[in-house]
């Protein structure tokens, strides 16, 4: 069923799925900012702490490894939980293990607890095959997530980048500009202002701008663009959703617009480009 504006029932469902996934990763972060508070750590406390909750007594070079984080970050943390009294080393379990205290696993409990029994009780409402429905979407929901983080510590990997010069010479930091670009490529289908990106880089909006430019070469407002074209050029590909949807998914709002970016930046029109790609396939 197709609405007014030609969206169907189900884009709107989908969109509202990701409006309310959005949603509980806020009141997640919020929540956690709120325990970590109570418990007088920082929030990148408590992820060490999960770890030691479900996966025991581990040594600091375990915990840096799955929470692919540095080994000096880990040992600050380690510090700040025994120094509160939630973490020791384990009696007797050799040394640099260290474990999880009753006093921690008490205050867990208290905070956890009632969110974990409220979940279980939402769940009873629902039928084993939509408990089936929904591991497979979280199972798969969560590869993807891994498989995007992957691609992300990679971006931290590249040594000697041009974002690092391009730093010293007055542009971004390698960090600042991680944070704008993956802020672009997660709401490229939204309206983005010059001020959304600057908040990100944690400048003004003019400096933003200048330094922006002479990390990445071009404008904000042309790298959004040649982000949203190439975002197109894939679901042209890779879709046969109708070229007006891939223009208002992509954040351009007409399909003339895509039209005359997609047209600058790859000098051929989207109903071309399907149309070449489509010949391909066939001759494949």
């Amino acid at each position: 069923m197709v609405h007014r504006g030609g969206i169907s029932g189900r884009d709107q469902l989908v969109a509202g799925i990701g409006a309310e996934v959005v949603r509980f990763q806020e009141e997640s972060r919020a929540f956690d900012d709120v325990a970590a508070r109570i418990l007088a750590l920082e929030p990148c406390d408590l992820p060490c702490m999960t770890l030691l909750l479900f996966g025991g007594p581990s040594s600091i070079d375990q915990l840096a490894e799955v929470l692919h984080a540095r080994k000096a970050s880990v040992s600050a943390t380690v510090e700040r939980l025994q120094l509160a009294g939630y973490a020791h080393d384990r009696p007797g379990g050799g040394a640099g293990r260290i474990e999880l205290t009753q006093h921690a696993r008490e205050w867990i409990d208290h905070i956890w607890a009632p969110l974990r029994d409220g979940g279980t009780r939402l769940l009873a409402a629902y039928s084993g095959r939509d408990l089936a429905l929904m591991h497979s979407f979280m199972r798969r929901a969560r590869a993807l997530q891994e498989r995007q983080a992957r691609q992300l510590r990679q971006w931290l990997e590249v040594p000697g980048s041009a974002a690092r010069k391009a730093h010293l010479r007055g542009g971004l930091s390698p960090a600042a500009l991680r944070r704008v670009q993956v802020f672009v490529e997660a709401n490229l289908g939204r309206a983005i202002r010059l001020a959304d990106l600057a908040s990100r880089a944690g400048l003004s909006v003019h400096h933003f701008a200048r330094a922006f430019r002479r990390s990445v070469r071009v404008t904000p407002r042309q790298f959004l663009e040649q982000r949203r074209v190439e975002r197109a050029r894939r679901l042209i590909l890779e879709s046969r959703h109708p070229l007006a949807e891939i223009a208002i998914e992509c954040g351009f709002g007409t399909q003339s617009r895509l039209t005359t970016a997609f047209k600058r930046h790859t000098g051929s029109t989207p109903a071309r480009y399907r149309r070449g790609a489509a010949k391909l396939d066939q001759v494949d």
